[in-house]
């Protein structure tokens, strides 16, 4: 059986090690200067961590306190990214609710054995999409084909770690769960779910559009240079041609972490 972990994290508590999202009412004067970004180990705040939208072209800073003014236009759904030398890389989907209670966001500090797969935005699929798919609105990018291909040198671990893809941000997705979970608004046809491959093995299946999708890559499968492969899925109702789900995606990275750490989970 293949072994495979999806995380899905958007809201949960700041003392665990992943980069979480707490949301908290505030003054409607002052929400926009309660923004904060810390470290989620020492809750420490971060300084002069870079914040950007790169969409709507925004770009700012945190304060030795690690607040930061998030004064920009977010009609629609997009991503943030959260950028500090010595830590991971962090994006997260956000709209205009993030007016109504300020974003906490604890970033983890990096580790030799992370590897960026990349970092902007991806977008894959034929380009072809109606404007009733999952954040089709959002969209910026042309696709340049339905499929993204990536090497990367196998991590050195241990017994008691594992190696883990990680997908910061996937919006676009039209599966039958993504509607079901109200993710677009596509009346009766769906696509099938995007799969991620590691050397020809197929290791996960990408079902709902979210934040910080985490699937193990089973250590049996991994060379020392590998190969990482990301295929959008095809809609299942159209048969005159093939209709492939556009989506896209950000912040792609290989991570090692401990096995202790999943079975807190």
């Amino acid at each position: 059986m293949k072994k495979f972990l999806l995380l899905f994290l958007c809201a949960i508590l700041l003392n665990t090690a992943q980069a979480n999202v707490i949301s908290g009412k505030i003054n409607h004067n002052d929400m926009n200067y309660k923004n904060k970004i810390i470290d989620s180990q020492t809750n420490q705040p971060i300084d002069n961590a870079k914040i950007t939208i790169p969409e709507i072209n925004f770009t700012t800073y945190t304060n030795p306190d690690g607040t930061f003014k998030l004064n920009a236009d977010i009609n629609n759904q997009t991503v943030m990214f959260v950028e500090k030398d010595g830590y991971k890389i962090f994006s997260l989907t956000v709209d205009n609710s993030v007016f109504n209670s300020p974003l906490k966001l604890g970033i983890e500090q990096s580790s030799p054995f992370d590897m960026q797969i990349s970092q902007g935005v991806i977008h894959l699929g034929d380009n072809m999409y109606s404007s009733n798919s999952a954040n089709s609105s959002d969209f910026r990018l042309s696709a340049n084909s339905h499929y993204l291909i990536k090497t990367f040198k196998r991590p050195q671990t241990n017994s008691k770690q594992e190696i883990i893809i990680k997908v910061g941000t996937i919006i676009g997705l039209d599966t039958k769960k993504a509607k079901e979970y109200g993710q677009n608004k596509i009346a009766k046809v769906y696509s099938a779910p995007s799969e991620i491959f590691v050397n020809g093995h197929k290791i996960a299946k990408l079902e709902l559009n979210g934040d910080n999708l985490e699937f193990i890559i089973p250590k049996n499968l991994l060379k020392e240079t590998n190969e990482l492969m990301i295929k959008t899925g095809k809609n299942l109702f159209q048969t005159a041609y093939t209709d492939f789900d556009d989506i896209e995606l950000a912040n792609l990275r290989i991570e090692v972490k401990e096995k202790s750490y999943y079975a807190r989970k």
